[in-house]
């Protein structure tokens, strides 16, 4: 744990046995966890979309144990418009993981009176001191593996070695508060319009970007895929998905594409809302992704996908559900075919991609 971690955790540490010991898990309330009934309860999910898609059927699961309880779910402002589906949750609080507006999250919670903080996917340690001053008496929290120090006699149960995927972690987490755990399906967050298409069209997507550049398929290698896809059939057209950072990589594409294929191209980067994004994935015929938010949408929508894997174990984050409707492409970084530590994925063919997109397609 770096240095500056263990500062900000000591501190918080000091400020919740001084102010807040109401939190402090003991053995009477780990005993009593499962069998509990709470009245009110904070879900904490401020981390990315593809998170927030994880943490689904956990949501699922904590509104079946807890029918009558006032839930209030925390996630990140960026994701405002797209939490908007509140079948398993009342309220929404939004915060941006960060002290400086800490307070307003605790001003807000703390009118709820939470007896109980459900830290699903957040960051230490200010999601703990939060829930303790809005006067949460149990903290649950998934640590995902990761030292949690001295906030741990905060936690009444905490997640730590678990190495499975991250829906199971989250069904593993909220199965200590006494939940059934058997819907693993992940939930669509909003209501959408399904874009239409021309009948007889083929729609493949391509999700160009990621939350990092390692996880990126390079955009000259979805390029020659499209070529390749749309001379194999004239029904075929491509639809590119993705967020306004990302526009330079749809640019990219277009640049490596041949003029007279180009109208057989559409860009949505940086032009959708999510709920519109929704609406575009849900016109899909398939999906070509890296391992990102739009890979996750695209299996809750029950469209096929296709997703490319190098740094991440897809056993851990790739398809959990609907198995025989997906497709994936993994490569170990120690694989010798892995030789470009910054576009890791490069090792990923054209040709291979081809022929899985190929057999998806005729299945």
């Amino acid at each position: 744990m770096r240095e500056k971690k263990k500062f900000k955790i000591g501190l918080s540490d000091s400020l919740l046995g001084l102010l807040f010991r109401q939190a402090l898990a003991t053995p009477e309330k780990k005993r009593a966890l499962s069998t509990t009934n709470f009245d009110s309860i904070l879900v904490y999910s401020t981390t990315a979309l593809g998170d927030y898609m994880f943490n689904s059927p956990a949501l699922r699961a904590i509104r079946q144990r807890y029918p009558s309880a006032k839930i209030t779910l925390v996630v990140h402002p960026k994701y405002k418009d797209l939490i908007t589906t509140r079948d398993f949750y009342d309220d929404v609080l939004f915060w941006t993981n960060k002290a400086s507006d800490m307070f307003t999250l605790v001003s807000q919670a703390k009118k709820r009176r939470p007896q109980l903080a459900i830290l699903l996917h957040s960051h230490l340690p200010y999601d703990v001191v939060s829930a303790a001053m809005a006067g949460c008496q149990y903290i649950v929290r998934d640590n995902y593996a990761k030292p949690v120090g001295k906030m741990n006699r905060w936690l009444t149960y905490g997640l730590d070695e678990f190495d499975e995927h991250v829906i199971a972690r989250k069904m593993k987490l909220v199965s200590a508060l006494g939940c059934e755990t058997d819907n693993v399906a992940m939930a669509l967050p909003c209501a959408y319009e399904k874009q239409p298409k021309a009948e007889g069209v083929i729609r493949i997507g391509f999700q160009l970007g990621a939350s990092t550049l390692v996880r990126c398929w390079p955009p000259e290698y979805y390029a020659e895929l499209a070529q390749r896809l749309i001379a194999s059939d004239s029904r075929i057209e491509i639809v590119m998905i993705g967020s306004a950072p990302e526009k330079c990589l749809a640019e990219a594409l277009m640049q490596h594409v041949e003029p007279t294929l180009r109208d057989k191209i559409t860009s949505h980067v940086g032009k959708t809302s999510l709920p519109q994004l929704l609406g575009v994935i849900a016109s899909m015929d398939l999906l070509v992704t890296g391992d990102t938010g739009p890979l996750h949408l695209a299996i809750a929508l029950r469209v096929p996908t296709l997703s490319l894997f190098v740094t991440e174990n897809p056993c851990r984050s790739g398809p959990y559900q609907d198995k025989g409707r997906h497709e994936y492409i993994y490569l170990p970084l120690e694989d010798p075919r892995v030789v470009d530590e910054q576009a890791p994925l490069r090792a990923i063919s054209v040709s291979e991609v081809f022929e899985y997109v190929e057999r998806m397609l005729t299945h």
